[in-house]
């Protein structure tokens, strides 16, 4: 396919969770391969971290990525990023957001490095409607577009996440559709939709992944749709002491 539908957010049947918009920005980084979280409870699975509970502001920070990532140029942005030159690309605050990849592009692997105490949001595997786009990613209104991300988020048929090793149990608990948001779309977007602002909704699974120890992690991810396509992304990331301590 020309463009990205991975939202790298199967028949999944599980309930939407919509929660209101949140200021959530990426971690400070440079865009180069040697180089606040949700307020809901936490949950710990079998891997040495933590990652935040379904539910609280995941649908939040899903927007904010979404913010993120449909903000470059299709040419420049992290999401065609094969090596992970691009990983800083707009990253602020105290989470780095981890990008997508065209669906059918095959396994991507990604070096980044972090400071330590950053959280990493995964996109799992997602779908986004907006008001740029053509059918069957079209939607005139928010009700519109909330329908049209559901029936494209269920065509999702697999989601798979590893850190470390170690596999991620009931990825379709993590699954939430944001509310409308808005975003301006550059020349030569990602959706290949016209230049402009948009109004957007995405659907799909995103996991906060908290307490990475200084050293080196692996985070895999990914998923198969309905329609025969799929994502495979491996991101091979340093955590290292910040220069300066935060006070």
């Amino acid at each position: 396919m020309s463009r990205f539908r991975v939202i790298p957010v199967v028949l999944l049947a599980f309930m939407l969770m919509v929660v209101g918009a949140l200021n959530v920005t990426a971690q400070e980084a440079t865009p180069t391969a040697e180089e606040g979280s949700p307020t809901a409870g936490e949950a710990t699975p079998t891997v040495a971290v933590t990652i935040t509970a379904p539910g609280g502001d995941y649908a939040a920070m899903a927007a904010a990525w979404g913010q993120w990532l449909f903000s470059f140029p299709a040419a420049i942005s992290p999401a065609s990023d094969t090596t992970g030159v691009a990983c800083g690309l707009g990253q602020t605050g105290s989470t780095f957001m981890l990008a997508p990849s065209m669906v059918g592009a095959g396994p991507i692997t990604r070096a980044c490095t972090i400071p330590e105490g950053t959280s990493v949001l995964v996109p799992v595997i997602a779908v986004d409607c907006s008001t740029a786009e053509a059918d069957p990613f079209y939607g005139a209104d928010a009700e519109a577009l909330a329908t049209c991300a559901t029936t494209n988020a269920d065509a999702v048929t697999a989601g798979n996440v590893t850190i470390d090793g170690t596999a991620v149990e009931d990825i379709a608990s993590y699954r939430v559709q944001t509310s409308v948001f808005t975003v301006v779309l550059p020349d030569g977007n990602m959706l290949s939709a016209p230049a402009g602002v948009a109004s957007v909704v995405v659907d799909g699974a995103f996991l906060n992944i908290e307490d990475l120890a200084v050293g080196e992690h692996t985070i895999t991810f990914g998923g198969t749709y309905q329609s025969g396509g799929a994502i495979e992304i491996t991101y091979n990331i340093t955590v290292v002491a910040a220069p300066v301590p935060a006070t």
